[in-house]
């Protein structure tokens, strides 16, 4: 079997003197993550640098150094002008990072704007994911920078944020759907609690899903937490379980996306 990769969640440090920080709201250590991994068999996961840090990757380097059998990272950096290439490529060379992530909800003024083309040139060089954190507002945004850069990597998290209770004809959505024409975009099954009407286990998501499966294939569809804020929801083993709960779905596709998806964008050769 395909291992289980946890493909987005956050770490935070309690050193805040060598890891400076915004006020967190509860405990995100590394130690803590790998028990919840543990305890539930996952066996990798990818950690994304948490807005508290702004721009300052060294925890999530330092991490990849301490545990660099369990974990892949993708960082944030400014994705504006030539630097941005230089300073991806520092990453992933030097610190070892496996991305970085673009947060139109965060830096609205600079998502997927033309002065990123150099990042989304020098991922591709590096084939190296980019992670679209956007808006149902920006998922237009998404599309024309795709279209530009058709051979960068790709990762939409949470599914763009579009509500589920929009339906399956919202614009948005469909434009989502869309990109599945595009080979190298990926989505990740995340972000449940943020798109998805109700709770665990999110019946409302299921059209959605289904939708998105038959569009893009399980090939491209990557399970995620969002731990630790999905420990205030589910819980973290109901977040896994609920892809394997899903009937509609074959075991051979819940291990795509429960594992082999991810594993062959940060771990295979």
């Amino acid at each position: 079997m395909p291992p289980i990769v946890d493909s987005h969640l956050h770490i935070w440090s309690d050193d805040v003197d060598r890891y400076p920080r915004r006020d967190v709201p509860y405990p995100g250590s590394a130690e803590l993550l790998l028990q919840y991994m543990d305890e539930a068999g996952v066996d990798h996961a990818v950690i994304v640098l948490p807005q508290y840090y702004q721009y300052d990757n060294r925890l999530l380097a330092d991490t990849l150094r301490q545990h660099d059998d369990r974990f892949a990272g993708v960082g944030v950096i400014d994705p504006r002008g030539p630097k941005a290439a230089d300073t991806l490529t520092q990453l992933v060379q030097e610190d070892g990072l496996g991305g970085v992530r673009l947060r139109g909800t965060i830096e609205s003024g600079w998502f997927c704007q033309t002065d990123t083309d150099p990042l989304w040139q020098k991922a591709a060089q590096l084939n190296i994911p980019l992670c679209l954190l956007g808006s149902p507002e920006q998922i237009d945004l998404m599309r024309q920078m795709i279209e530009r850069h058709p051979d960068t990597p790709v990762v939409i998290d949470h599914f763009a944020m579009i509500p589920a209770s929009d339906g399956l004809d919202a614009p948005a959505f469909q434009t989502f759907l869309a990109l599945a024409r595009f080979p190298r975009v990926h989505i990740k099954l995340s972000g449940l609690h943020y798109w998805s009407s109700g709770h665990y286990p999110y019946e409302t998501a299921q059209a959605n899903l289904k939708a998105a499966v038959q569009a893009y294939g399980p090939q491209r569809i990557l399970w995620g937490s969002d731990w630790p804020h999905i420990l205030f929801g589910g819980g973290y083993i109901r977040n896994l379980n609920f892809v394997r709960r899903l009937e509609w779905l074959s075991e051979a596709d819940k291990a795509q996306i429960l594992g082999a998806t991810a594993y062959r964008l940060w771990w295979s050769d």
